[in-house]
């Protein structure tokens, strides 16, 4: 996984799980936001939370650098 500084222009080339743990706190952040703009939109197609989570995971790349205010992005899974 390829991240990219928007400031800074570093990048870091790390594995899923160092993301996880190095972006703990902003993940939990860009999915909450992800979840919102989903209910509002598409309420009646979610039964429960697990399905809007696969969603949210399966287009990491996207709904992270989307929904959460960050310097770093996601340049390539």
């Amino acid at each position: 996984m390829i991240l990219k500084n928007k400031l800074t222009k570093e990048t870091l080339d790390i594995s899923y799980s160092e993301f996880r743990t190095k972006f703990a706190k902003e993940i939990p952040d860009a999915f909450e936001s992800y979840r919102k703009t989903q209910l509002n939109k598409y309420s009646w197609n979610f039964k429960d939370d697990n399905s809007l989570e696969f969603n949210f995971y399966f287009e990491l790349q996207c709904n992270f650098n989307h929904f959460r205010i960050s310097n770093w992005y996601i340049e390539k899974l």
